[in-house]
């Protein structure tokens, strides 16, 4: 069966201190669809085998401790390197002395992504010896980490051991009604512990659903800054305001069957195949081929709006202190996609948020949400469609002859298509169109 999967078989504890400890020493076996998280080395026994043997307890308090973080927290660059959201996203090391191995779980919206990687434990005799990523559905990850917290209390009460902070931490999450649900998982995106937050804190997340509902407040929680935030928020829903005015005919695209549409895209395993094929299929709805869309005007061309009409939508809005948002997208009075972004220095910028932000007006219809950079599903998806749209990969593989391409290579492709330098040499090493040989163009980035 795939998906995350804990296999846990109770042992006797034998000179363990503590209760909660002693009474869930387990053998431990995690399992990511068919990979095997838990494989080690036992250099003491001199065996490879794929569980360890480690209380529970640990692990499970960690978990619940962390729970709205894991469940609703998204990264984002602001994020990236934090050691704050690596504790509360990663168990990875000696915990109360036991080896567990280096997992690390981020919720990106409907799917969660896992990476592991090998790692040795220099307090005992285990080296973890599996390395590998994966992306999960989000309601069975949470499932799946919910039925371990309670196969651990259960555990604890079947052995008389009561008042832990884990049952105590899990009986308040289990209790959580809608509107505390609600509190507890906007706080966690924000990065802020539900349960540990001072007054102004709590007024700012109890104040935000009043001011951003739905998409679009899930995306500004993930991409605001803790610090900044009603700033932020401001600058937001004036940018949503302004949007209003800049509608789309929405004509040609509006006519295009979207069940069919988002058939392919919606069996995608990755945000970011998701993005492609909707690309791929839209483009192939408007016999576009592998053309390229060098200009505004020719975007407007292929998706049967005026280029004037565009130019207007295009037009910059002060999207003020809310560095990590670079759009947002709403419904004028006509219920048509509307659009207002940053200022872009770059016409080739300004065409990549566009295509953007026609894949949510495409993906989901009539809903108000944001262009940001952080790392949910949406974001990646939007990203992904973008560049594909922009420079399909079949016509990358049609114009690249060479197994390796050079940084001139990459200009040339990039004046051709409209696009950044960046962006062609993403594409190429995304798809296995070639080898990019300058390191500084090859290097990954995140879509």
């Amino acid at each position: 069966m795939p998906g995350l999967r804990f296999k846990t078989d109770w042992i006797d504890a034998d000179g363990i201190r503590g209760p909660e400890l002693a009474a869930t020493r387990a053998a431990l076996e995690i399992r990511v669809d068919d990979s095997i998280v838990t494989r080690v080395l036992d250099t003491r026994a001199r065996t490879v085998r794929d569980f360890v043997y480690v209380p529970l307890y640990p692990f499970a308090e960690w978990m619940a401790a962390n729970w709205w973080f894991l469940m609703h927290e998204i990264e984002s660059p602001a994020k990236e390197g934090d050691p704050g959201f690596l504790r509360r996203h990663a168990i990875g090391g000696d915990r109360e002395g036991y080896a567990f191995p280096e997992l690390r779980m981020v919720p990106h919206g409907g799917v969660t992504s896992l990476a592991w990687a090998p790692d040795r434990s220099p307090w005992t005799s285990i080296e973890f010896l599996a390395g590998g990523e994966a992306w999960l559905d989000s309601g069975e990850v949470r499932a799946a980490c919910a039925d371990f917290i309670d196969r651990v209390i259960r555990r604890l009460l079947s052995l008389g051991v009561e008042g832990t902070l884990l049952q105590e931490e899990w009986a308040a999450i289990q209790a959580a009604d809608a509107d505390e649900i609600e509190f507890c998982s906007t706080a966690a995106r924000l990065g802020w512990d539900p349960y540990d937050v001072d007054d102004r804190q709590r007024s700012l997340v109890m104040e935000l659903p009043g001011k951003l509902r739905g998409a679009a407040l899930e995306e500004a929680t993930a991409a605001f800054s803790a610090q900044n935030l009603m700033r932020e928020c401001a600058a937001v829903t004036d940018a949503l305001g302004l949007a209003k005015a800049n509608g789309l005919l929405w004509e040609r695209l509006g006519s295009i069957d979207r069940e069919m549409l988002l058939a392919e895209p919606a069996r995608a395993p990755t945000p970011w195949a998701a993005g492609y094929r909707l690309a791929q299929e839209l483009r192939r709805n408007l016999d576009l081929g592998a053309a390229p869309l060098p200009s505004m005007a020719r975007i407007a061309e292929a998706i049967g709006e005026e280029p004037a009409l565009l130019a207007g939508v295009t037009a910059p809005v002060d999207l003020g202190e809310a560095a990590l948002v670079d759009g947002v997208i709403t419904r004028d009075d006509d219920r048509h996609p509307a659009f207002a972004f940053r200022g872009f220095s770059r016409g080739e910028t300004r065409r990549f948020h566009f295509c953007r932000a026609l894949a949510e007006a495409l993906a989901s219809p009539g809903m108000e949400t944001l262009l940001t950079r952080a790392y949910s599903e949406r974001q990646q998806r939007n990203r992904a469609f973008a560049a594909e749209f922009l420079a399909p990969s079949s016509s990358l593989r049609q114009r690249v002859s060479r197994s390796v391409v050079d940084v001139d290579d990459i200009d040339e492709l990039a004046a051709a298509f409209g696009v950044s330098s960046w962006l062609i040499a993403h594409q190429i090493r995304n798809h296995r169109v070639a080898e990019v040989r300058d390191t500084e163009l090859a290097a990954v980035q995140r879509i």
